[in-house]
């Protein structure tokens, strides 16, 4: 254990705070797992323990991620180390929230049953709030970034740009209903689900409806884009190496701009209370063509023949 010490230790030095935020998510995580292993309670026909189980997991690797985007990110320290504060408290009261619910035997988010889980669920909105404008204070500082990286400074805006458009779902679940009502025509929108009431039949573990339209798909697509693109990034530097650098960017921007398709075309799905188990005729079909556009936009990209400039007249007429 000596390692996680030293590593502990060195992250401590780095980023005190990022640090803090990554060993209470992952510790919220432990605590989370170990509930889902030997607590049997179902909450609104779901394990109790998977909600905060997948939230800490996936806080942490937030952590991880704005812990690795801090060595690009040289030019505004100080504003990133507020950004940390805020991220980190957010983190904090998230968890313990949800975690609170849980041992209370009931939800965290969309619960109205009691005023105070009703200021519970306000509670997690808010929480979630500074993390969210955290990634679009990152997207503004990469914006304004001079040392970033060719190729993987691309994919790392292209990954914070794509996460701000997957909390987009998120936000939808909540509006008002009168403006829920007016996107879905008048289908039943029940926090992130379309044409059900919330906690109905969902796919193992992850839970997405299996009957009605849920946005967390989207949402879920969305915001691990922080982490796949820079992913994407690193595998188009290793594998087209012999590439120019802007067809390296193009091709990253190419998997950027189909990635934002499939969240635009699971969120229009959740809307139209379509599961994602059952997807229609004109899903697949937008589907399709989305895969086939980027896979033409791509070949198109890497078998183009590289570009001429034209000889200018240099020499004057005798």
């Amino acid at each position: 254990m000596s390692w996680l010490f030293r590593l502990l230790k060195k992250s401590w030095i780095t980023n005190p705070v990022l640090t803090m935020l990554i060993f209470f998510s992952a510790v919220c995580f432990c605590i989370s797992a170990f509930g889902l292993a030997f607590d049997t309670r179902l909450i609104n026909g779901e394990h109790g323990w998977i909600k905060p189980t997948k939230f800490s997991l996936s806080l942490t690797l937030y952590g991880l991620t704005l812990f690795w985007f801090s060595k690009f990110l040289t030019s505004h320290k100080t504003f990133f180390h507020r950004v940390c504060i805020a991220a980190f408290i957010g983190t904090v009261v998230e968890l313990s929230a949800i975690i609170m619910q849980v041992l209370r035997g009931t939800t965290s988010h969309f619960n109205t049953a009691t005023p105070f889980d009703h200021a519970v669920f306000w509670v997690t909105a808010f929480a979630i709030t500074p993390i969210a404008f955290g990634i679009l204070a990152i997207f503004c500082m990469l914006l304004r970034e001079k040392n970033l990286p060719p190729v993987l400074g691309v994919a790392l805006k292209w990954g914070v740009l794509l996460t701000l458009v997957g909390c987009v779902p998120g936000i939808l679940m909540l509006l008002p209903d009168a403006v829920q009502d007016f996107m879905t025509h008048s289908k039943q929108f029940a926090g992130h689900t379309v044409g059900y009431s919330e906690g109905g039949p969902g796919l193992p573990f992850i839970g997405w409806s299996t009957v009605a339209g849920d946005l967390r798909a989207a949402h879920f697509l969305g915001i691990h884009a922080l982490q796949v693109l820079p992913v994407v990034g690193y595998l188009v530097m290793k594998l087209f190496s012999r590439l120019s650098i802007v067809r390296q960017e193009l091709l990253v921007g190419n998997v950027g701009i189909g990635y934002c398709c499939w969240i635009v075309l699971l969120t229009i799905q959740a809307l139209s209370a379509e599961s994602i188990s059952s997807p229609s005729y004109h899903t697949l079909l937008f589907a399709a063509i989305i895969m086939a556009l980027s896979l033409i936009l791509g070949m198109t990209i890497l078998l183009a023949p590289p570009l001429t400039v034209p000889k200018k007249w240099s020499e004057a007429e005798d």
